[in-house]
């Protein structure tokens, strides 16, 4: 293995160390499922680790990851359509004690985001729970940053209004 590859590694691993929890809250706040968001973050690490070593570098490893991510999420909702679990039942998941205030927030802000659609939901949840700029959400998304930030607005004032009635 040549010295880029290794250096791209050790980038990886540093990447993993450093903020696996909050990719795996990332992660788990857009599908509602530990073991589920667990096998989705191991599978894009595992993914990009083998680019890596087959001598493929990542031009941006963060954005990479993050990218990758929501697109297994958004790959998630898709293949498993038919068995979501309604919020109605998020409560009977069983879960160890740990986990309960990781799916009361799941929960809280899924009642929040319902009835937005879809992708004013996740413009608020990329900037108002994951902490991303208008920059990197639009990049993400693949949208001009100027629709990031309309999509955003009218989000906020739909949920205001939900909260006024």
């Amino acid at each position: 293995m040549d010295t880029i590859a290794q250096r791209h590694i050790k980038q990886l691993e540093s990447l993993v160390v450093q903020r696996q929890d909050w990719l795996f809250r990332f992660a788990f706040m857009r599908i509602g499922r530990r073991e589920d968001a667990e096998d989705l973050i191991q599978d894009v690490f595992v993914a990009a680790f083998r680019m890596i070593r087959e001598g493929r570098p990542i031009q941006d490893l963060d954005r990479y990851i993050l990218r990758s991510i929501g697109n297994a999420c958004a790959d998630y909702h898709r293949q498993r359509r038919n068995t979501m679990v309604s919020i109605d039942e998020i409560e009977d998941i069983p879960a160890c004690e740990a986990d309960r205030p990781i799916y009361e927030e799941y929960r809280r802000i899924r009642l929040l985001l319902d009835g937005l659609p879809p992708e004013q939901s996740e413009i608020v949840r990329l900037k108002c729970y994951d902490g991303l700029t208008f920059r990197l959400i639009s990049e993400l998304l693949e949208i001009p940053e100027a629709t990031a930030k309309s999509r955003y607005r009218y989000a906020i004032k739909h949920i205001q209004e939900r909260l006024k009635g």
